[in-house]
């Protein structure tokens, strides 16, 4: 009787695990830099509508051994994006972030979308930290 038991709790968990939700969007990617001791990500939809709102985010990892200090513009990671009309005032200079072993900053954002066709994000660091990453190309349908 309690294989009978375990049996049919095994069967219902595999329904339920095979017809829970997936990924909520496919067009999602995670674009990656590494330069020196720190590793920028950038995650950002792909494929995205007229009118929506473009959300993304960023994280920077200090990955090195030493405390580091940084002098850079707030935020420290910014982004532009050819598919909207919206400006941004950051600040360019003036503060100073000592970065710890393992230490991640989190930067999000959104744009509302006014252009149609391929449109690319442009994501930048500020300060004394060299990463480069190439556009990444988003289609607004």
């Amino acid at each position: 009787m309690s294989n009978n038991i375990l049996m049919l709790v095994l069967v219902i968990s595999t329904i339920f695990v095979g017809c829970s939700p997936k990924e909520k969007n496919k067009d999602t990617i995670t674009e990656r830099v590494v330069a020196s001791d720190f590793v920028l990500e950038v995650t950002t939809p792909t494929v995205i509508s007229t009118g929506e709102a473009l959300k993304v985010k960023g994280t920077l990892k200090y990955t090195g051994i030493k405390p580091v200090e940084i002098t850079h513009g707030k935020p420290i990671i910014r982004f532009f994006f050819s598919g909207s009309d919206e400006e941004r005032n950051y600040t360019d200079v003036g503060y100073v972030t000592e970065f710890k072993s393992g230490q991640v900053v989190e930067v999000k954002d959104e744009f509302r979308v006014t252009k149609k066709g391929k449109q690319n994000l442009f994501v930048d660091v500020t300060g004394d930290i060299s990463l480069n990453m190439n556009p990444i190309e988003i289609l607004v349908k």
